[in-house]
């Protein structure tokens, strides 16, 4: 009897579980991007930012998938690049709703130079997590290889409304020089 109580209400429970520990993993990241479009300083935004990507780096309880997304990170970091992207297309597989391994594999096909590719894993990064600032300064790059300087613009332009001091602003003189040299 208790067995088929547990097994009816199972999945019930196990949806319930999940919402209740991403929604608070989703207010924490919300109070965080707060406190980083507010924060008064450079050095007060790193450490924000720095707390973000931790969060962004671990999915609750899953001690495996956490280690994964270390081990991945740490091929990634030594040019392992084959074997770190068939570990984040695994993670990304087992677990679709986790933004970061989606985001790790964009990253890959940028170094390896598959633009499309990459540009396909930012999109999917972003639906997941919007606020990416990562994903959004890694299609800002991909825009300015493509010479797609007013998109490269606009990705600037976004990123900076969710991170005011992102490093790659920087590039923003230089992307209208860009575009100021194109329309001649």
């Amino acid at each position: 009897m208790i067995f088929n109580f547990f097994k009816k209400y199972f999945h019930f429970f196990l949806v319930a579980y999940f919402y209740l520990i991403s929604n608070a993993f989703s207010s924490d990241l919300d109070q965080l991007f707060s406190e980083l479009k507010n924060a008064p300083n450079l050095i007060s935004a790193k450490s924000i930012e720095n707390k973000i990507w931790k969060k962004w780096s671990i999915i609750g309880n899953d001690e495996l998938s956490n280690l994964q997304m270390k081990r991945g990170v740490v091929l990634l970091e030594n040019g392992r690049l084959d074997k770190a992207l068939d570990l984040f297309v695994n993670l990304s597989k087992k677990l679709p709703h986790w933004a970061e391994p989606i985001n790790k594999i964009a990253t890959i096909k940028f170094i390896m130079g598959d633009y499309l590719s990459s540009v396909y894993y930012i999109k999917q990064t972003l639906l997941l997590e919007p606020r990416h600032f990562g994903a959004i300064s890694g299609l800002t790059q991909i825009n300015i290889a493509l010479k797609k300087y007013d998109k490269a613009l606009a990705n600037i332009d976004y990123v900076t409304s969710i991170h005011p001091f992102i490093a790659i602003k920087k590039l923003r003189p230089l992307i209208l020089n860009m575009l100021k040299k194109s329309s001649i």
